[in-house]
């Protein structure tokens, strides 16, 4: 068995970096108390959890007129409802629509709308009304955690049990298969297998050579993909601050502050912008300045260190380009077709999870689905 790995890292969109005396995920960071597969896998491997004291699905919205978070927490209940009175029509039964035309105010629906296109990392005029119930906009009051020392140290410690069998910077550019053989080509490595697991975001696969070609339902299915934009920033406090979670409506972004493994405050504000539009209004192609100067406004409560910083883009990774996949009401994913072997090739990530797509929890899920999928086939 290889890994072959395009990046010189593990871990893909799971990346974790010490910082301010802490650990900060630049990719997915919130571990939720569903996670039943993360939770086993870190159990098996010894990892233990950090409660991180940050209320994931309990945003207090500021920036728009005023909205309180019991008449959120009013709101979240309802949306079921919301979600069961638009279906089809022109505008597709996406989000934006089905709030336009709730009973909500629009200072409320508004707020929701902002909510659910920050952590869907998509528009809400092309959001499919799933997007009311799927993992990725979660509402309510639950606790979160992370992977003491960093999410990635679940990467790590898989590699590390493999060995030798895990090679970094090597991305595929052709994959030959029959029915029986896979023949993989890189730059500077060329080898075969029995099957192999393909594990590229739909956004890039089109860089491997499949041959022959793949067929139509899956080639259609990955185009049909939409994936979303987003950006972390990460800035030092000077003193630390209990955990919080705050949504600015307007900006479509929020920020958050939590504790550490020994249960103190971390000394740095994270804060996480969804949707294209947002991320050019805060101009992080041009540098952090904009999006710290709308922090230290929207959090004069914060005593920021605004010269010790992070930004990390999603757009700038050349094997995605993008943040996670999104339900798009116009171009809908198929689920089944993502999901289905090829042959001897089977395939993952976290397009292909599901109700679980864009989760961490998915991509492991659809992990297991895929071995699953080889080992039913070699039976």
């Amino acid at each position: 068995m290889e890994v072959l790995e395009a990046r010189d890292r593990v871990g893909g969109r799971v990346w974790s970096q010490p910082f301010a005396g802490g650990v900060i995920e630049r990719g997915a960071e919130f571990v939720l108390p569903d996670y039943s597969e993360m939770l086993a896998l870190a159990e098996r491997l010894h990892l233990p959890l950090a409660r991180k004291g940050t209320m994931y699905g309990y945003r207090e919205p500021r920036g728009g007129e005023p909205v309180s978070l019991a008449e959120l927490a009013g709101a979240y209940g309802r949306l079921s409802t919301i979600s069961s009175t638009i279906s089809g029509g022109d505008d597709h039964g996406t989000v934006r629509a089905a709030l336009a035309r709730s009973d909500l105010e629009p200072r409320i629906a508004e707020a929701i709308c902002a909510r659910l296109e920050v952590s869907c990392t998509y528009p809400a005029s092309d959001l499919d009304l799933s997007a009311l119930s799927e993992g990725a906009g979660s509402f309510g009051e639950f606790d979160t955690y992370t992977v003491t020392g960093g999410n990635d140290r679940l990467a790590q410690s898989l590699a590390l049990a493999l060995g030798d069998a895990v090679r970094l910077s090597i991305p595929v550019h052709t994959i030959a298969w029959t029915a029986r053989q896979v023949r993989v080509e890189a730059d500077g490595f060329e080898g075969t297998a029995d099957a192999a697991v393909i594990t590229v975001p739909p956004s890039v696969t089109g860089r491997i050579a499949f041959d022959p070609p793949l067929p139509s339902a899956k080639r259609q299915a990955l185009d049909a993909v939409r994936l979303g934009q987003a950006a972390k920033l990460f800035v030092k406090l000077r003193e630390p601050a209990p955990p919080s979670a705050v949504l600015s409506v307007p900006e479509r972004y929020w920020c958050y502050t939590q504790i550490g493994a020994g249960g103190d405050p971390l000394p740095f504000v994270g804060a996480f912008a969804g949707t294209q539009t947002a991320l050019d209004a805060l101009n992080v192609h041009g540098g952090p300045e904009r999006w710290i100067a709308s922090l230290a406004r929207l959090r004069p409560d914060l005593a920021l260190e605004p010269e010790t910083h992070v930004l990390a883009r999603w757009d700038d990774d050349p094997w995605v380009r993008a943040s996670y996949s999104a339900r798009s009401a116009s171009s809908p994913m198929d689920t089944e077709a993502l999901a289905a072997p090829v042959g001897p090739l089977a395939f993952a990530g976290e397009h292909t999870a599901g109700a679980w797509h864009g989760l961490m929890e998915g991509a492991l899920r659809s992990g297991r689905r895929a071995a699953h999928d080889l080992l039913s086939r070699s039976a």
